[in-house]
């Protein structure tokens, strides 16, 4: 065996990685969507050829290999633990869906968005649609649809890990030599019974440095996009010129960032479209924006990432004071997150012992919200991932396009994932047609609001001439 081999072993879940599986339920999916557009070529695809491309890429990653292994009794976390007989076919499927266009597509990538993963198996599915049409600005294209669950990996891990599977280097054999049957009962046994000490010791050190922020606000006003889930799910996007948006960034005041810029793009179409329906808010609403925690903390999990909470100043109306209060409260949100005491509070969770976490994910079930006046924390998800790595292929045709898709949750029916890529930047949107017939519209809206922000920021930088 190759020394450069990929050894796949057994591996525990660390606590931040295993609550995604504790608080998953229908109703709460942990899975996340890659959604990447490829020229179309010049010949048609077949499931073998894509097979065999997917086999060529197992030694990428240990998730492509390992499955998700439940200790006795719950009383341990889960174990990651190898998966030699996995068969490709059970995890790639080659599909064109209806008349294979555009709009198709999207209903394609949403029904499989709204399935809740088999972790069974390991947690990981492709789905490729070929020579679609009508793809706006691409005209033809092939879709690779990549659906991971959030227990082994996190938005920017899969920035990593497409660089490998659409990149031109060979993947390295596997070394499933040597992988040992988990002695789970002595392993939890122990597990259990160091748990609560482990916790308490840590809960202990850090009640006393707990601080709580004066912008940090615990409830904000439920929106018709913070009801229970009652529709399926639908997903649209809108794109954006990265000229434009870098334009927006150069004439901004102070040091503005682009997901400031997008912050303010969300709000402002988020209070319009509530408006349009009579239904602006008597409090300003928030996001909840994921950030990497990778610069900051060394956390010994698969996902690196804390959930800040920045308000969107939606009772502003003018575009620039919106986008200076967001940008403010952004910075603020992100200082919150890197504090220490922020920081060994976030730690609790990694001696958090697993009845604990299973308890804490059973209790989110319970909670409805069609009768709800408030919400905690967060009206809507804004991610922004990583810009994708340029020159990268599948089978032999050329990357043009990435978005990204989130399902939604009870309470959170409308969620933002932003992905760059090229020349363009794109929003995509997940909701249902219960809370937003209009997708369409609201793409719109989204656009309007950039544009209007854009031409605000224009038109500040150009000096007055005087009479």
């Amino acid at each position: 065996m190759s020394g450069s081999a990929l050894r796949v072993r057994a591996q525990r879940l660390a606590p931040r990685d295993a609550v995604f599986v504790y608080d998953e339920t229908d109703r709460h999916l942990s899975h996340f969507l890659a959604v990447y557009f490829f020229g179309a070529g010049t010949e048609p695809l077949d499931a073998a050829s894509i097979r065999r491309w997917a086999q060529q890429r197992l030694g990428h990653a240990p998730l492509f290999t390992r499955r998700l292994r439940r200790t006795p009794l719950e009383l341990d976390l889960p174990y990651w633990v190898p998966d030699p007989s996995i068969r490709v076919a059970d995890h790639v499927v080659f599909d064109r869906p209806g008349a294979g266009t555009w709009a198709d597509a999207k209903t394609r990538i949403a029904e499989l968005g709204a399935v809740r993963m088999d972790l069974t198996k390991p947690p990981w599915e492709i789905q490729v649609l070929d020579r679609i049409t009508a793809v706006p600005g691409l005209g033809e294209a092939t879709i690779v649809v990549l659906k991971l669950h959030h227990s082994a990996c996190d938005g920017i891990a899969t920035r990593q890990l497409e660089t490998k599977l659409f990149g031109a280097a060979p993947a390295p054999e596997l070394d499933f030599g040597g992988a040992r049957t988990l002695t789970s009962a002595v392993r939890s046994a122990g597990a259990f019974a160091a748990a609560p000490a482990r916790f308490a010791a840590g809960l202990l050190r850090t009640r006393a440095e707990e601080t709580t922020a004066d912008d940090l606000v615990a409830e904000r006003p439920a929106t018709r996009f913070n009801r229970d889930i009652h529709a399926p799910l639908t997903l649209d996007t809108v794109t954006l010129p990265m000229a434009e948006v870098l334009a927006a960034k150069a004439a901004a005041p102070g040091r503005t960032t682009i997901n400031d810029l997008l912050l303010t793009t969300v709000s402002g179409a988020l209070a319009t479209y509530l408006a349009e329906h009579d239904e602006t808010p008597a409090a300003s609403l928030a996001a909840m924006v994921p950030m990497s925690m990778r610069a900051v903390a060394h956390w010994d999990s698969a996902n690196q990432l804390s959930q800040m909470f920045v308000d969107l100043h939606t009772g502003l109306a003018d575009p620039v004071e919106r986008l200076c209060a967001i940008r403010e409260s952004a910075r603020r949100a992100k200082a919150r997150a890197a504090e220490p005491a922020t920081l060994r509070a976030e730690s609790r969770v990694d001696t958090a012992p697993a009845l604990l976490l299973r308890a804490a994910g059973w209790a989110r079930t319970l909670r409805r919200f069609d009768d709800a006046t408030t919400v905690a924390l967060s009206n809507t998800t804004i991610s922004n991932v990583p810009r994708v790595t340029d020159a990268l292929a599948f089978c032999d045709r050329p990357l043009v396009r990435v978005l990204g898709a989130l399902p939604t949750h009870d309470g959170d029916g409308l969620r933002h994932l932003i992905t760059s890529q090229g020349g363009e930047l794109a929003i995509t949107f997940t909701t249902n047609a219960a809370m937003m017939p209009d997708p369409g519209h609201y793409g719109e809206l989204l656009l309007g609001s950039f544009r209007e922000l854009g031409d605000a920021l224009a038109a500040q930088a150009v000096p007055q001439v005087r009479d």
